[in-house]
């Protein structure tokens, strides 16, 4: 008996254990199928970029090398000699000419060494229009010589690569680091109006200002650009447009290389999509004299404008005697200052130091001072990843802010003009930066917010938070060229037209600014209330006067006294 119990027991436990194994068997084949590649063709891409630059280059770059990875052919148009050959040895480049120098351009230069205003930008429009025609025939031959199936472009001052996709009817994804110009809302503005870039806790006056007069004053300025622009258009048969981004924002995607955290939170169209900040998988290393130096020294002050921008006589001389003056007082104890656009001669041959001692400039600038390093190119990310690294005086560009915030480095930025003035107000707002003043630098400011930044608990704390926060939304690169290869695999070519993308454009762009945003069938219902309340008032008047005559006359009469 018991042995057949036992061997009862035996099959139910082999039963048991079979159903389970099928069951786990079922599970585990049951999986979606993640990683699966799209069964497609390679196809040929067109990066552009006017301005150039490898600020606005390398991000677009670092898209193009996942699409690179995935078997699409890349060719880059820009201005200058960039050639990405060490580290996109794959990437085709064509020039657009020789690359924008600041310095040899007077109305840029004013734009440098004075308060900035955008009165002052008639010189980039005037650039604009006077290379308009001949860039655009440089993408429109690419274009068809390469039998280009997308264009990403650079929507800086790039009209003629926004022009040329929508002329050939070809896919065009707009690339941009910003976003005010894309989407502006009632509750943000941009220093460039020479307002706070949120209007959260402003008047009402300085709302209206900056809400109303300055966009009206700014589209005063460039309205001549504008028709000029279009007058060229005409002569070209290209289609006139009030400003090109804004025609993108209405019928294709823009890849903006910001995120949340640094960008001042607001609702976006699903065609304009974040993918910040856009970080390269690998950076140059140190060279073996810059190791050494920053090795030897535990608090480093990395000083570096990009690779564009620079500033006047005075100002320079004003930042050598602070780095001197931090170093001297022990807040610092190393220095390196990248000069790629600023000259030995942009110094005073002598800086006079707060304790009446004096230093001659020519020294420091040849690297006889032991704690100042002075470089005409430096690998920023690699000098910003350094442990040693404490503190980054900038200009605040997108790039070099992405690089900071990814590496946690808190930031002492001097703007110049154009969206740094905005990028130091974020930064500043997100607690891991202070700013100066260009047209009012002083030394002690200088020296007092350094040590600032370098003792502040929060700022460290802060800097830390944004750090994750990079990390995390770096890997965004990845998404954009997944939305590249949508758009060029879910639509026709060669028939472009109002349906292209309408899953993504939202309809209010097609619809009208009425219609779009219902003020007809507010205007609509407005109506009908007041003809309600109209008719009530009247009916109501009507029936107080049918009262009033209904009454006999003597009954409102005083009597007569007998």
């Amino acid at each position: 008996m018991r042995e057949r119990n036992f061997i009862f027991l035996l099959l139910i436990f082999f039963l048991l254990n079979l159903v389970f194994r099928v069951d786990v068997s079922i599970a585990t084949q049951g999986y979606l199928p993640r990683n699966a590649e799209i069964d497609h063709i390679p196809k040929n891409i067109l990066f552009g970029s006017f301005a150039g630059g490898r600020s606005h280059v390398k991000p677009m770059l670092d898209v193009a090398a996942i699409l690179i990875e995935r078997g699409h052919n890349v060719i880059l148009l820009t201005s200058g000699n960039y050639t990405p050959a060490s580290e996109y040895p794959t990437v085709k480049q064509i020039t657009l000419g020789p690359p924008m120098n600041l310095r040899e351009i007077k109305g840029i230069r004013e734009l440098i060494d004075k308060d900035f205003d955008f009165s002052r930008v008639s010189t980039i429009h005037e650039i604009a229009i006077n290379t308009y025609k001949d860039i655009f025939e440089k993408y429109k031959k690419a274009v068809k010589e390469y039998n280009i199936d997308l264009l990403v472009c650079s929507a800086a001052m790039n009209d003629p690569c926004l022009d040329v996709g929508h002329a050939l009817k070809k896919p065009v994804v707009g690339f941009i680091s910003f976003l005010n110009a894309l989407e502006p809302k009632s509750y943000k503005s941009d220093p460039i109006f020479r307002c706070n870039i949120s209007m959260e806790n402003e008047s009402f006056l300085e709302r209206f200002r900056c809400t109303v007069i300055q966009p009206l004053r700014m589209v005063n300025y460039i309205y001549p650009f504008i028709t000029g622009l279009n007058d060229i258009r005409k002569q070209i048969d290209v289609e006139p447009v009030f400003l090109s981004v804004r025609r993108l924002t209405q019928t294709s995607l823009i890849l903006v290389d910001t995120f949340f955290g640094f960008e001042l939170p607001q609702p976006l169209s699903p065609n304009i999509q974040e993918i910040g900040p856009v970080m390269s998988e690998e950076y140059p290393p140190l060279s073996p004299e810059l190791s050494d130096f920053i090795n030897a020294h535990k608090r480093v002050l990395y000083v570096a404008f990009g690779t564009r921008f620079f500033t006047s006589v005075e100002n320079n001389s004003k930042l050598l005697q602070s780095f001197v003056e931090v170093i001297n007082k022990n807040i610092i104890d190393g220095v390196v200052w990248a000069l790629v656009q600023t000259l030995k001669d942009d110094f005073n041959p002598t800086l006079n130091l707060s304790d009446g001692s004096q230093i001659q400039t020519s020294s420091i600038l040849s690297n006889e001072h032991p704690h100042i390093h002075i470089a005409s190119f430096a690998p920023q990310f690699a000098v910003l990843n350094h442990t040693n690294t404490k503190l980054f005086l900038s200009h605040g560009g997108a790039s070099s802010s992405h690089e900071s915030l990814y590496t946690g480095t808190p930031m002492l930025i001097l703007p110049f003009g154009g969206d740094q003035l905005g990028n130091a107000e974020k930064l500043k707002s997100a607690g891991i930066a202070l700013s100066l003043n260009k047209m009012k630098l002083d030394v002690n400011d200088i020296v007092n917010k350094m040590d600032i930044l370098l003792k502040d608990e929060n700022v460290k704390k802060n800097s830390k938070r944004m750090e994750i926060l990079a990390k995390i939304n770096s890997k965004r690169k990845f998404r954009a060229a997944d939305l590249i290869e949508y758009i060029l695999y879910s639509s026709n070519t060669n028939e472009i037209n109002e349906e292209f993308l309408k899953e993504w454009i939202p309809a209010g762009t097609r619809m009208g600014f009425i219609r779009g945003n219902n003020y007809d069938v507010y205007g609509a219902l407005l109506s009908i209330i007041l003809g309600i309340v109209g008719g009530i008032l009247w009916v109501t008047f009507k029936l107080i006067r049918f009262i009033v005559n209904r009454i006999p006359s003597s009954a409102v009469q005083k009597p007569k006294r007998e």
